[in-house]
């Protein structure tokens, strides 16, 4: 499952001051590989592990792969790669 970190939420909606990469490890949600992307305030976190069932509101199930991100901060080599973890 890959998810997406809408800072502007976590922050205005729940005060949360952390990191994306921290707030995730305080959920307890693992992934192969981050993504940083400034334009939309958010991280994307690919092939996440752990995730809970009810997500807080700042988390999203991101419906979009890899490739589509390649060039918007993710390199071709980069979303070969993360397809490939995913599978194993």
């Amino acid at each position: 499952m890959n998810l997406c970190y809408c800072y502007y939420t976590a922050g205005f909606e729940h005060g949360i001051k952390n990191h994306a990469q921290q707030s995730m490890h305080d959920l307890g949600i693992t992934y192969t590989h981050s993504t940083p992307e400034s334009i939309f305030d958010s991280w994307l976190f690919w092939n996440c592990q752990n995730v809970p069932l009810e997500l807080p509101s700042y988390l999203t199930i991101l419906q979009r792969t890899p490739h589509e991100f390649i060039g918007w901060g993710v390199s071709e080599e980069e979303a070969d790669d993360i397809i490939t973890k995913g599978k194993a």
